[in-house]
């Protein structure tokens, strides 16, 4: 249903000859916009979708920038350090908070399907191991856009929908799925990508990418299982 609605918001979109900005998409509304019939129209689904803020700890805010940031860089390294040097993209001053705006409505859209419903959904019904790959393998493969790079890219990119989904399961699924602080995330993701433009149609960045994400939500794993 996500996909259909995505599809059909493009679709409209390019016959209306309506545009936007480069960083607003209008299509990423299509999981939210699947996510709310959901909740309207199957009642053994329905349940509450988390955007009050109210006693998140700085601890909380402190991972939702960190962790992403962190994976980022490591990527942007990496790339650098085994590929070829990687020309960093940066706005105009003047484009940021227009860029902002565009890819937190963006993030918003996604996040309300993904982690606010899918993610909870699943995970309530079965665990945070299958909604996470059951979430990572439909937020990889709604990206239909990636076919056009080849099969192995999409594998590549489902490395990394996996293990980024594996991480913000860690980060917010104590919240029940915030839908605020996920979009935040999602935000961070989007401005790093944004920033490394230039490498993204190239296999071997998605290839560094997705074994990024991998290593850091397994280290992740390993760390909370040592603890526990």
């Amino acid at each position: 249903m996500a996909l259909f609605f995505t599809i059909l918001i493009a679709g409209v979109q390019q016959e209306s000859g309506f545009t936007t900005p480069e960083t607003v998409i209008l299509p990423q509304l299509g999981p939210g916009i699947a996510a709310a019939l959901m909740l309207i129209f199957f009642k053994k689904d329905r349940f509450p979708l988390q955007f009050s803020l109210s006693g998140v700890s700085f601890r909380r805010y402190f991972l939702v920038i960190f962790l992403p940031s962190a994976a980022l860089f490591a990527i942007f390294w990496a790339y650098n350090l085994l590929v070829e040097p990687l020309p960093a993209r940066f706005p105009l001053f003047s484009e940021i908070p227009l860029i902002l705006a565009g890819m937190f409505l963006g993030a918003f859209g996604e996040e309300i399907g993904w982690r606010g419903y899918l993610q909870r959904l699943v995970e309530d019904r079965k665990s945070r191991m299958i909604a996470v790959l059951v979430v990572g393998a439909l937020w990889g493969l709604w990206h239909v856009g990636n076919f056009q790079n080849g099969v192995l890219y999409v594998a590549y990119f489902l490395l990394f929908s996996t293990g980024a989904s594996g991480i913000m399961a860690y980060v917010f699924g104590s919240l029940r799925y915030n839908v605020i602080l996920a979009a935040l995330f999602h935000v961070v993701l989007n401005c790093g990508y944004f920033v490394m433009k230039a490498a993204l149609p190239d296999a071997r960045f998605m290839l560094v990418n997705g074994c990024v994400w991998m290593l850091a939500w397994g280290t992740i794993l390993v760390v909370e299982r040592r603890f526990e």
